[in-house]
Parts: C-alpha cells; structure tokens; sequence
C-alpha cells in the first residue's frame, strides 16, 4: 500500500538507509525527476543514487533523527549520522526532502564535509 503521508514516507526511508535495505530505500524514491545533492555528491537518477550508497553502506553505523518538521509536501530532518571512517564519528546532517505522488523526488542534505574531503580528496 503506498504512504500518502510525505512524513511517513521519509520516515520510512531513512528506516531503510539506517537497516542498509537499500531496495527498500529505493522503492520511497521516484523513478522520473529526482534529484540529489549533498557537499559529497549529485546524483540525477535514483537508480545511479542507490547504487551509490550501497557501496558506501558499510560505513554506516546509525541514524538517529534528532528533529523533524513538515510543510506541505516537504519533511526537513535533522539527524546524526554515525560512521566509522578512520573511527566512529558523529556528524550532525539536515535532509530537506520534497515528496510528490507519494514518492520522494528531491533530496538536499547539509553537513560538514570535511574530513571527506580529506580522506577522499572530493
């Protein structure tokens, strides 16, 4: 049954990018129109996205929202992010998502990129 709730469904796709259910994150995403972007990263297609992170997955060790709100068909989440690159570190992120016909057709997110930048020379 399709979520008609944009917060619901952003909810529950950062639930699947947390577990690491990449197919399941890429079902709450459009197939036409969607747009990514990030310090790290832009991605046009969901397809080309998802394929993205998988392979950054296993870094991945937690998300927890720390606030939410919700306007319209837009859900701003503010999160920390918890990944192990040379140790476990805590980022806090905002994700501004934009939900139309009960996917999610645009992600921003926003956090300090830094130490990617250094270990990975983006």
């Amino acid at each position: 049954m399709p979520i008609t709730d944009p917060q619901a469904l952003v909810d529950r796709y950062l639930r699947a990018i947390g577990e690491r259910d990449f197919a399941s994150a890429r079902t709450c995403l459009g197939d036409r129109g969607f747009r990514y972007s990030s310090p790290i990263g832009h991605y046009d297609d969901a397809d080309s996205f998802i394929a993205n992170i998988e392979h950054v997955g296993p870094i991945l060790v937690n998300v927890e929202t720390r606030f939410v709100c919700a306007d319209g068909k837009r859900v701003c989440h503010f999160l920390d992010v918890t990944v192990s690159l040379s140790d476990y570190t805590t980022q806090t992120a905002v994700q501004l998502a934009t939900v139309e016909n009960g996917r999610i057709v645009r992600l921003e997110v926003v956090f300090d990129a830094s130490e990617y930048h250094r270990m990975f020379g983006f």
